[in-house]
């Protein structure tokens, strides 16, 4: 809008005093300095607030892509845009993101007012938005990140040039994306304010956008900590209290922009869906990550009778709810989910593959699968027989394991890192043979490039 000569502002409700999406206070004080509203990446389901909004006198248009809890709910002088609303449309679209759904827009924009503009640089944030939001890579996100990482790799964007260089990326691949630059970008929403992540991917200014790359990895790190402090806490309950077939966890000094963070991380460690929340003043704030075989979003929206608010995903949701509810919701959520069938957890495997057939050419070779996110994971392969040279504990909780692992056959050794996985280290022993399930990862130090091994899982023969 900017690059058109389009007078824009932008607000972001504060997770912390607003909630998420949008509010009526909010609307208010809009509806004084504008004409037009577009809502992005929310307003789905806020009808009470889309009227409002039309009440004020604004123009409002909604721009989403969260599933609809009335897909037959239409107002005249309310326009949304969101696939999940036709059902016609091909799936390549309702798995755009709203920052797909943008680009499109901005295509269709460019056509009818006849602009001379170039779209493609914009594919930079684009990329980001659609990795970072966790969405199926089916064929047009796919082409939408692939092209993007290459505009991000050009580094023409001041914003993330200095993000770049504050994380020491010469060239970024979307494990960058999901692992390094999402996270700093969130962080700002998570404990501060998100409007310095919007400034510093539209600033012009390279003295501005050094400082507020700084700023964000600053954020990053006391996020880190933070979601340490929490996820601790939070086993510590889950041990004393036990679980069944969901997590259901609560408490008055958790920080509720990482709750979501733990959330994933209590999915991934315990293997069943979780419901972390953050209490204050008699309501709790949740955040909901759930398998893919449990479409957790159908089982709230059933039992939506209990929250303030909700919304979400199948696999993911965030939720407002009356802390004296939260016991009850823990009852509903395990007997919806004892009627889903029990299956043990498998991970799926794409090959075997010995560790010494990586080197740097053939990690190239890998590439070609780019980009990888949900929907194209990042391929995992079975390393035979390797031995257990030498282990310690690495991160600031000593909450990952470093291996030195020594292939029988050829008898090279290699480096290796299994994220989270402290809590196997009693099992472990020097001079174990043992097969491994992992992912190459390539590394540059110093001008010079390595393969790594990140550990999904381990076998002890």
């Amino acid at each position: 809008m900017y690059d058109i000569g389009v007078k824009t502002k932008y607000y972001i409700p504060s997770r912390f005093n607003e909630g998420y999406g949008l509010n009526k206070k909010a609307i208010k004080k809009i509806g004084k300095i504008a004409d037009v509203l577009i809502v992005l990446d929310s307003g789905t389901n806020a009808h009470d607030e889309l009227v409002f909004a039309t009440k004020q006198g604004l123009e409002v248009f909604v721009i989403d892509h969260h599933e609809p809890k009335n897909p037959q709910w239409y107002a005249s002088n309310i326009n949304i845009l969101n696939p999940k609303l036709h059902k016609d449309l091909s799936l390549n679209f309702h798995h755009l993101s709203t920052v797909g759904l943008v680009f499109y827009i901005m295509i269709m924009l460019r056509k009818l007012l006849n602009l001379d503009i170039k779209l493609k640089p914009y594919l930079d944030i684009v990329s980001i938005g659609t990795i970072a939001d966790v969405v199926p890579l089916s064929l047009l996100n796919r082409i939408l990140v692939r092209k993007g990482i290459e505009e991000i790799n050009k580094k023409q964007r001041h914003g993330i040039k200095a993000l770049l260089e504050t994380l020491s990326l010469n060239k970024v691949n979307s494990f960058d994306i999901s692992f390094h630059i999402a996270p700093r970008i969130n962080a700002a929403g998570r404990l501060d304010d998100a409007k310095k992540a919007v400034k510093l991917l539209i600033s012009r200014n390279e003295k501005q956008s050094k400082q507020l790359a700084y700023e964000l990895e600053l954020l990053n790190k006391k996020r880190q900590k933070i979601t340490e402090a929490v996820f601790k806490e939070s086993q510590i309950s889950i041990k004393q209290k036990g679980f069944s077939n969901s997590i259901v966890i609560a408490n008055e000094n958790w920080h509720s922009g990482v709750i979501g963070i733990v959330a994933g991380r209590l999915l991934e460690k315990y293997k069943v869906p979780a419901i972390v929340l953050s209490i204050q003043n008699g309501y709790a704030v949740g955040s909901v990550r759930s398998t893919k075989e449990i479409n957790i979003y159908k089982i709230l929206e059933k039992h939506s009778y209990l929250f303030e608010k909700f919304g979400g995903h199948s696999m993911a949701a965030g939720l407002t709810i009356k802390s004296s509810n939260i016991p009850l919701l823990k009852r509903i959520l395990e007997e919806e989910i004892e009627r889903f069938e029990k299956e043990e957890p498998i991970i799926e495997v794409d090959m075997e593959v010995p560790l010494s057939y990586w080197n740097e050419e053939n990690f190239k070779k890998l590439s070609i699968l780019e980009p990888f996110g949900e929907g194209n994971p990042y391929p995992k392969f079975i390393g035979r027989r390797v031995r257990i040279q030498d282990f310690i504990t690495v991160g600031s909780e000593h909450q990952h394991i470093k291996f030195w692992l020594k292939e029988e056959e050829t008898r090279q050794t290699f480096q290796a890192l299994w994220w989270g996985a402290k809590n196997y280290i009693n099992l472990l022993s020097v001079g174990q043979i043992v097969d491994i399930v992992y992912t190459p990862k390539s590394s540059c130090w110093n001008g010079k490039t390595t393969v790594d091994f990140i550990i999904n899982d381990i076998k002890i023969n």
